[in-house]
């Protein structure tokens, strides 16, 4: 709830920037491509990276195709770490599998402010959707059977026999499952702002703010509890979240 109120607050700071924004002069560029960073409140530190190109829509002064690839990170709400009682490594409890999300995306940029020619801020309203396609690994631990002395790398599952949390080592790391991946389709669609500065015309440095609405065919299973434990964690099929991109590129 902090992480969010956080993204949220970020989000009423630059809806103030426009105010700020500069009318005078054209739009003296026909193309745009940026790389960036994002961060997410269905993720961690980082969400993921994102790319984007735009080209000026024919006979158009203020709309531009939008063109993108998202890579992002989902994670489950109710992960938590926890160090193994020999402080020799850390494990989620009760993941079952990773999520990484790969989104190519189509859509429009309309320029509501643009920045003068070598100074300001530029506001655009950038509306894209496009596939979804949800990447679930299969997340390995280093677990050791009550009464061995010999730990080994297995998939975690609630069927694993005899479970016990205590007797998890450690992760095993992402790599360790990925040939086992699967693929699961969805539909996303998401909105927001652009906050474009730079100096220069043909160079630009900006946030995109805004909100993301994705589904897939099935629920994504990322967590799950045996069934002699008491705890339940709920997959969701559906995700929203509040997401900022801080981002860098060029344009002529």
């Amino acid at each position: 709830m902090k992480v969010q109120n956080t993204y949220l607050i970020v989000l009423l700071f630059l809806f103030q920037v426009p105010v700020f924004a500069q009318r005078e002069g054209a739009i003296e560029y026909e193309q745009e491509f940026i790389a960036g960073i994002n961060f997410n409140t269905n993720a961690g530190l980082i969400g993921g990276i994102t790319l984007r190109y735009t080209k000026l829509l024919f006979e158009s002064k203020t709309q531009f195709h939008n063109f993108g690839l998202d890579l992002g990170i989902v994670k489950h709400p109710k992960e938590l770490r926890y160090a193994n009682q020999s402080g020799a490594g850390s494990f989620i409890a009760y993941k079952s599998h990773h999520l990484v999300v790969l989104r190519p995306t189509y859509g429009r940029e309309f320029v509501l402010f643009h920045k003068g020619n070598e100074d300001g801020v530029q506001l655009d309203l950038i509306i894209n959707g496009g596939l979804s396609f949800g990447i679930l690994t299969p997340y390995y631990i280093q677990y050791q059977q009550p009464n061995s002395t010999v730990s080994e790398s297995i998939p975690y599952s609630p069927d694993i026999p005899n479970f016990a949390i205590t007797s998890i080592i450690s992760s095993s790391g992402y790599l360790t499952g990925f040939g086992e991946s699967k693929i699961v389709p969805g539909l996303h669609l998401k909105t927001g702002f652009s906050f474009e500065y730079g100096h220069f015309s043909n160079k630009v440095t900006g946030i995109e703010a805004g909100f993301l609405l994705e589904a897939f065919t099935q629920k994504m299973v990322m967590m799950e509890a045996p069934a002699n434990d008491p705890g339940y964690f709920k997959n969701n099929q559906v995700f929203t979240s509040v997401y900022i991109n801080i981002f860098y590129g060029g344009r002529k």
